[in-house]
């Protein structure tokens, strides 16, 4: 198991700390806050995770209700599009 330092974040600021011995930053991030996770799309709240021994920074948020994707690779889309230019190609055609 590795050991990673998860911090929980409002925008930039830091407002909780926990160190975590966990298989994954991913599996640190789910396991310091008791929530589902997934990568980052741009939320405000959001965990930040460090593996110190290698030095990389992992970004996670946490899953919505209407969200049931709660794996480590994170949410995808059927096009690989973003839903704007999905909307966008539905009113051109």
């Amino acid at each position: 198991m590795q050991t990673y330092l998860v911090e929980q974040m409002e925008g930039d600021d830091v407002i909780a700390v926990r160190i975590i011995n966990a298989p994954s930053p991913f599996k640190a991030a789910a396991m310091s806050t008791d929530r589902h996770v997934t990568l980052r799309t741009w939320e405000k709240d959001w965990i930040r995770v460090t593996d110190e021994n290698r030095g990389h920074i992992f970004a996670y948020c946490f899953v919505s209700d209407g969200d049931s994707d709660t794996s480590e690779r994170g949410p995808t889309k059927a096009s690989g599009k973003p839903r704007k230019a999905q909307k966008t190609d539905q009113r051109a055609g």
